[in-house]
């Protein structure tokens, strides 16, 4: 958006068409539909179209279902073996094989002798079955399809009875087939269900409505127009009423917003200075308000195209802020231009919001499908917001697991892990190569770097640190100097959040064992300009090796000495318990003062006796009272409570530390959800192993030694019990 504000109206000559005169300020349509009786589908021979590797996909997935029999199998010993072809669906699915074995491998006469007698129909059935024996056989088989009547082996016939069939599914059908049934047909499938089209107005009338539209979107408005001149021209007139052009599909009478559009930020012509006038402005409006994000009005993309960006971002939030849905986070247009119009700045918003969300007001509001606001937007900043929404966001019931997957879904596409594509979210916060920045004021300049604590500090042109960074004065630059000054106030606030997220994360790598690829690590850690900073305070391995980023970034092992990652090697954090020589890291890092992110060397160790290893109990912490705060404090480090049980009691918490491994601990009386101070002191009556939450019982000596450390100072620090 340009700096200096809009001064000048867009004269109309400059707009687009569809905001200078938009369909609905012409003349009114005619609210009556058209009704046309008598009308007779024209008799017209069945036709067979197949798309492109339809029939092969087809013909596939009937052998891949059903393998061919045995060679050498007497095909007519198999129709021998039903001599009342009408008792044949009483079979069992394997005592059908050999029938099934004819229809798809067998000699074709035999095959047709079957498809031609509908005493066999009932016995043969199946998705997979009855498109392999549609591959085959086409027009010979559709009789078993129609009798069949599964809506998804009809796709390469057209006629009539396959369009009705089609035709009656219904709108809210799951995966429904038709759409894709006319927009293959066409035209001529269009013959079929004009005079359904024009019946009266009902659910019937509604859906071929619809139908006609697939056709027209597929194959254009005057294909549709021609398929209807067999019923002669009266009929031809009728079917251009139905909203054909999608420039002509909007609700009569038009949403009315709740607010002035007047008041919304100005959008501007793009490349120009020049703003939308006041009319435009409402016309921009209503095409927003009657889109969905899965069915946007046809013509909102050209008057994106002729806008500013920057400036249709702003309003489009504006529009959300002035536009409240009491049903729904947002109403269906405003989430659309959310989506479509928005940009980074409007994720950073968005995401502060929906990261207060409780889970009441996501149930009701259908808060998740804000989600999709991020994604659509796409950009690794708004990626970014959607990543810590699924760690921070208060609805831990929806926003973040549904965030989560989300995620996952981007990472598989890319050929990533979850983990690995985080690394890649990471924002660079503004620094350079070097992991500062410079603050220019215009006649002094100041350099950022990081302390000891991964916070941001200040360094004059002199050389010497400062306790921060000056305030704008009268010599400075009256532009250059308060951006300068405002910039570090953000990065403040963004190098705080960001170092917290990382330092976790890699914390967590570091218990679970995670690795690196050599390649990753040079190119996300120690390519990243902040995260390497992180990086140079852990001690890491590779090889059997360990080692440490110097603060040119190269590597040294304990001794000092030089050390080069082996190309595809793969690179780890590991935990104390999986480290040689933690003394002697110690003392490497005492010696350069490398204060470290989180305790790795100084880490505390925990093992288990004999016994516990021999159990599936924690003997050690049974019993004790522990306040309930410390409980709910547990889901914020991934542990769950139990679902609710009678009186509103939870009275367990669990956690999941491998995939078939979680530790349960039950609560007596149980945290009542309601009133979770009721009963302030919890009793922790027994801590077991599980496959699954109160599956089959093991001993925590199955546990990795890394894993039952971690648990046991978790459980230590939750119940203040002396270590062992």
């Amino acid at each position: 958006m340009p700096d200096t504000p809009p001064t000048d109206e867009a004269p109309r000559d400059l707009l687009p068409p569809l905001l200078a005169e938009p369909p609905w300020t012409k003349a009114p349509r005619d609210r009556e539909p058209v009704v046309l009786k008598g009308l007779k589908v024209p008799d017209e021979p069945t036709a067979v179209l197949w798309g492109p590797g339809e029939r092969e996909e087809w013909a596939g997935e009937g052998r891949r279902n059903y393998p061919p029999p045995p060679e050498g199998t007497d095909w007519d010993g198999v129709l021998a073996a039903f001599p009342d072809p009408s008792a044949a669906y009483k079979e069992s699915r394997p005592s059908r094989a050999p029938l099934y074995g004819l229809l798809l491998y067998g000699p074709e006469d035999l095959a047709r002798t079957v498809l031609a007698d509908e005493r066999y129909y009932r016995a043969i059935d199946g998705t997979s079955l009855l498109q392999g024996i549609a591959a085959r056989f086409e027009l010979a088989a559709l009789p078993l399809l129609l009798h069949a009547d599964n809506k998804w082996t009809l796709s390469p016939f057209r006629n009539a009875e396959v369009a009705q069939r089609l035709l009656k599914l219904g709108d809210n059908t799951w995966q429904d087939p038709a759409p894709a049934y006319f927009a293959k047909h066409g035209p001529a499938a269009a013959t079929l269900i004009i005079p359904d089209a024009l019946r009266r107005p009902g659910p019937r009338r509604a859906r071929a409505e619809r139908l006609l539209r697939v056709i027209a979107d597929a194959h254009g408005v005057d294909a549709v127009l021609d398929a209807a001149r067999p019923y002669g021209e009266e009929t031809r007139r009728a079917v251009a009423t139905l909203q054909l052009d999608p420039l002509e599909r909007f609700p009569d009478p038009l949403p009315k917003p709740g607010f002035d559009p007047a008041d919304l930020p100005p959008v501007l012509l793009r490349g120009t200075n020049l703003a939308l006038p006041e009319d435009a402005v409402r016309h921009l409006v209503t095409m927003l308000l009657i889109s969905t994000p899965d069915v946007p009005y046809a013509g909102v993309e050209p008057v994106i195209e002729a806008c500013d960006p920057a400036s249709l971002a702003e309003f489009a939030w504006a529009l959300y802020e002035a536009h409240p849905e009491p049903k729904s986070w947002a109403a269906p247009g405003v989430q659309y231009a959310l989506r479509r119009l928005g940009d980074d700045r409007t994720a950073a918003r968005l995401a502060v919001r929906v990261a207060r969300w409780d889970k009441a007001m996501v149930y009701s509001w259908n808060g998740t499908s804000a989600l999709y606001v991020f994604t659509s937007i796409g950009t690794d900043a708004a990626l970014r917001h959607l990543h810590r929404l699924s760690q921070k966001a208060t609805d831990k019931k929806r926003i973040r697991p549904w965030a989560q997957s989300i995620l996952t879904r981007i990472a598989e596409e890319r050929g990533l892990s979850a983990e690995q594509l985080a690394d890649r979210l990471v924002p660079d916060l503004g620094l350079d190569a070097e992991g500062g920045m410079t603050l220019d004021y215009g006649p002094r300049r100041f350099r950022v770097g990081f302390d000891e604590h991964l916070k941001p500090v200040v360094t004059g042109e002199d050389g010497k640190r400062r306790k921060s960074l000056p305030k704008p004065g009268a010599k400075d630059d009256p532009e250059l100097a308060p951006a300068a000054h405002r910039r570090f106030a953000e990065l403040k606030k963004e190098a705080r959040t960001v170092v917290a997220d990382q330092v976790r994360r890699l914390e967590a790598a570091m218990v679970k064992g995670r690795r690196w690829t050599a390649e990753e690590f040079e190119t996300v850690l120690l390519g990243h300009p902040l995260l390497w900073q992180v990086a140079r305070r852990l001690v890491w391995a590779s090889g059997g090796t360990a080692f440490r980023v110097a603060e040119d970034r190269s590597l040294a092992d304990a001794a000092d000495d030089a050390f080069a990652l082996v190309p595809g090697a793969d690179v780890e954090l590991p935990h104390p318990l999986r480290l040689k020589d933690v003394d002697a890291w110690a003392r490497v890092f005492a010696d350069y003062e490398i204060l470290q992110p989180f305790p790795q060397l100084g880490r505390a160790v925990h093992t288990l006796t004999d016994e516990e290893r021999g159990t599936g109990r924690l003997a050690r912490f049974e019993g004790r009272i522990v306040h309930f705060g410390k409980i709910l404090g547990l889901a914020d480090r991934g542990w769950k409570l139990g679902e609710k049980e009678t009186g509103g009691f939870r009275r367990h918490v669990s956690l999941e530390l491998a995939a078939d491994r979680h530790v349960v601990i039950d609560l007596d009386p149980g945290v009542r959800v309601i009133a979770p101070d009721e009963y302030a002191e919890q009793q922790l009556t027994s801590v077991r192993l599980f496959d699954r939450p109160y599956g089959k019982q093991y001993p925590f000596g199955d546990l990795d030694p890394v894993a039952a450390s971690e648990l046991l100072a978790e459980l230590t620090r939750l119940t203040d019990t002396p270590a062992k």
